[in-house]
């Protein structure tokens, strides 16, 4: 079975195809940045190392987190598209665990508990345990301030792996931790073998988000006043806060489980062909779209709007303003996912063209609240 791994929810962008036991190919290129930039060039590389078309692809496997934001959605994004395309299985990976799966593999020691542990900055960390007898999870991905994770550590010995392995062992009294000498960013090869053992999935992956948001929405945002004279402007990195503080506000209660913080519209802003257009009332923001084209397509990333402002032509007259620039850019078609159960957002799209043309199924999960597929639509 030929199947892609995909990883760039890290610190590297890297591909790699396998087949059973043999890696075809292998391409990885270090550093976070660009990866979106990177990704599809690198994936084409790799395709000329194995000597194979796509089109032979009998899966592809990403990293699904815990990570960067933007790294996160870049591979997922990437992998669901191909799949889409060449009507294959996409399978979902941790970062943690391919990380303790490399540093198990590699163990001068074999049979210790190992511990994925990724430094999330900000004195915290991202953080999964695994069994030494078979390397089953012992505990769930997590984030921890460093100083609390040690309090969750296996008793005995453990094997550390990942970027935030140091940092744990320092914040720790114990002299039973060693450190992996393995990367501290996944093996795509990994992720497609892990992939390989694993049942044909039924749904799309999931991201696994688990920072929630920092921006809080500013206090002058409240209530809609009757009259609407919105103003839609173009918007960049300067508007990260506002952006995320919107997005919180626009889907709190909601359970696409998608909140995106700060850094995380910084990240999506930077990307080649990205627009952000914001809508101002009174100089007040009230809700915003982002849209994002690649070669003559289109994506709506996001569409939010503030709940006074909801359901009073703000979200139409941010859409159609974002089609034309986008129409303007070069795009001939344009695509977006929304979840089954927001009928408002469904038919604002359907009204202005867009159509269903595919589902999936389960696609958006939160803890708490039932799965619900998402709807692809396209203009």
């Amino acid at each position: 079975m030929k199947l892609l791994g995909i990883d760039t929810a890290l610190n590297a962008c890297s591909v790699a195809i396998v087949d059973g036991d043999r890696t075809l190919a292998c391409v990885v290129s270090a550093g976070g940045k660009g990866n979106a930039e990177r990704l599809l060039p690198l994936l084409e590389q790799a395709r000329l190392e194995a000597g194979i078309e796509l089109a032979q692809l009998d899966g592809i496997a990403a990293t699904i987190g815990p990570g960067s934001f933007t790294g996160i959605r870049t591979a997922l994004a990437t992998a669901r598209a191909l799949g889409l395309a060449l009507k294959i299985p996409v399978w979902g990976i941790t970062t943690t665990e391919t990380l303790a799966q490399a540093a198990i593999l590699a163990a001068a020691q074999p049979g210790m508990n190992t511990v994925a542990v990724i430094d999330a900055k900000r004195d915290e960390v991202y953080i999964q345990c695994f069994a030494a007898k078979d390397g089953a999870p012992l505990t769930g991905p997590q984030l921890l301030n460093i100083a609390d994770a040690p309090a969750i550590l296996p008793p005995g010995p453990a094997l550390l792996v990942g970027s935030g392995s140091e940092l744990l062992q320092a914040a720790t009294q114990r002299d039973d931790l060693r450190l992996s000498p393995v990367s501290p960013d996944p093996d795509p090869v990994l992720v497609a073998r892990l992939a390989a053992q694993r049942p044909r999935p039924t749904t799309s992956p999931s991201p696994l988000y688990i920072r929630p948001p920092d921006a809080k929405l500013p206090s002058a945002v409240v209530a809609a006043p009757a009259k609407l004279t919105v103003n839609i402007q173009t918007c960049g990195i300067e508007n990260a806060a506002v952006l995320a503080a919107l997005h919180d506000a626009a889907f709190a209660g909601a359970d696409s489980g998608e909140h995106w913080d700060e850094k995380s519209l910084r990240e999506l802003l930077a990307m080649p062909g990205a627009l952000a257009l914001l809508a101002l009332q009174g100089g007040e923001p009230v809700g915003f779209i982002l849209l994002r084209l690649a070669a003559d397509e289109a994506e709506i990333i996001t569409l939010a709007v503030q709940p006074p402002w909801q359901r009073k032509g703000v979200a139409r007259r941010l859409l159609m303003v974002g089609l034309d620039k986008m129409t303007g850019r070069g795009a001939q078609q344009c695509f977006l996912e929304v979840a089954e159960n927001n009928t408002a957002a469904r038919a604002l799209y359907a009204s202005v063209g867009f159509a269903e043309v595919g589902r999936r199924s389960g696609y958006y999960r939160v803890a708490g609240a039932a799965p619900r597929d998402a709807v692809l639509m396209r203009k």
